[in-house]
Parts: C-alpha cells; sequence; structure tokens
C-alpha cells in the first residue's frame, strides 16, 4: 500500500467513531513521520479525509483495502515482489498501527473494531497474530491506567520507582510486538 493511502486509511480510521482525539493526532503525526510524509502532505491528507462524508469512512477504507487477499492473481504476486503494493508482513504492521490507534483515545469503539476486523479477514492476518496486538494494546492501556494512579500518589522515592518500571513495562511490551512484526518480515 502507498504511504500516503496508508495514512489516509489512519485518519478515515480516526473519523470512524466521530472526531479524531488529541492522542490519536499525536500517533498519526508520529506515523506520518515514520512513512515520511511531510506537514503539507499530511494537512492535504487531512483535509481530504474531512471533506468525505461520515457515511462514507468505511466504503472509502474498503477501497484503501484493495482486492481480497485470497483473490491476487500472478500480476498481483508480481507486483508485491516488486513492491508496488502490500504484503501479509505490511498488512500486519498496518492492522497493528490501526489498533494502537483505536486504544490512543483509550475507547476502542466498536466502529474502529469493525474495521480492523474486515481488515484483517480481508488481509488474511492470522487470529493469533491478531489477538496478541489486541492483547499487547489492552496490557498497555491496563498500565497507562495504573500510571495515572501511580502519578496521583504523593511524590516520593516509591512512586519514581514505580513511574520508572511502568515506563519500562509499557516500553517492553511495545518492543515485543514490534519484534513479532519484524519477525514476520524474514
Amino acid at each position: 500500500m502507498y504511504r500516503k493511502d496508508q495514512a489516509k486509511l489512519y485518519y478515515l480510521y480516526m473519523l470512524s467513531d466521530g472526531e479524531a482525539s488529541d492522542n490519536e493526532k499525536k500517533l498519526f503525526t508520529t506515523i506520518c513521520k515514520e512513512l515520511s510524509i511531510d506537514a503539507d502532505e499530511k494537512k492535504s491528507i487531512i483535509k481530504e479525509c474531512k471533506n468525505i462524508p461520515f457515511d462514507n469512512i468505511f466504503d472509502e477504507i474498503k477501497g484503501l483495502a484493495g482486492e481480497p487477499v485470497e483473490e491476487k492473481n500472478d500480476i498481483y504476486k508480481l507486483a508485491v515482489a516488486l513492491s508496488m503494493f502490500g504484503n501479509a508482513d505490511d498488512y500486519a504492521s498496518i492492522l497493528w498501527n490501526l489498533i494502537n490507534l483505536g486504544y490512543a483515545d483509550i475507547k476502542y469503539t466498536y466502529e474502529e473494531r469493525e474495521i480492523v476486523d474486515f481488515l484483517r479477514n480481508h488481509w488474511k492476518i492470522t487470529e493469533d497474530l491478531y489477538q496478541e496486538m489486541i492483547d499487547v494494546a489492552e496490557t498497555c492501556l491496563a498500565l497507562e491506567e495504573h500510571k495515572k494512579w501511580v502519578e496521583s500518589l504523593e511524590d516520593s522515592s516509591y512512586k519514581d520507582e514505580k513511574m520508572k518500571q511502568i515506563k519500562k513495562d509499557i516500553k517492553s511490551t511495545q518492543d515485543g510486538i514490534k519484534i513479532t512484526l519484524a519477525e514476520l518480515k524474514f
């Protein structure tokens, strides 16, 4: 999938539940940087997505998803080999970014879940990999909620140590899924 199409997919996904939260926007900016999308391209993508009627968002996402994986022909397989379109590894990374965006605002909504489920089936992402992604996202969410509670404690060495440990646990958990996705490329 082309990088601008990926960014468009991400932003439409963010709008699928009504609006993009500040946390989703922050994560979207990070993803755009990873995709080498500059500020002007990002603004253009956002404007384009915001002009799509709410009722057409899911249809737009379906269009960006391409053909279902099982319907690929030999020409498509050659194009994949030449990196013209996405492959299962790319699709898994895209799905992870979507799940991450879904949990960014602490509410993984029905609409977001429906889109992820559609794409998972469309791209033939295995159930075990999908479940691992969901488990990691939920673990990170639980750690973030715990972090908020620890932040409410009075300043102390205990609080400082707990905050360091929670940040370390979140990073370790996220690194684990990144390693899993990287291993898919081999």
